[in-house]
């Protein structure tokens, strides 16, 4: 049996499969948007599709510290984030 490749939520810190967190990319202008086929170039970060998750991510600086740089969060993450 193939095991998925885990990966942590940044809000959450749980560890889970792939295809039940959305990846995250920060673009090379520093602006991150969510890229949900998860073939985006770059560094990515994973968030549960939970709202809660997502604004932890955001309010505690989890995605500056993932991306290792100061990053703007795009207007799609935050649509994500509102549960639209």
């Amino acid at each position: 049996m193939k095991r998925e490749p885990g990966r942590t939520c940044l809000g959450c810190r749980r560890v889970l499969p792939r295809r039940a967190l959305v990846r995250l990319v920060r673009g090379d202008d520093g602006v991150v948007v969510a890229d949900p086929r998860g073939s985006a170039r770059g560094r990515g970060a994973w968030v549960c599709p939970v709202e809660a998750c997502l604004a932890r991510a955001l309010q505690r600086g989890r995605l500056s510290h993932a991306f290792r740089k100061p990053c703007d969060v795009g207007k799609d993450v935050l649509e994500l984030a509102r549960g639209r």
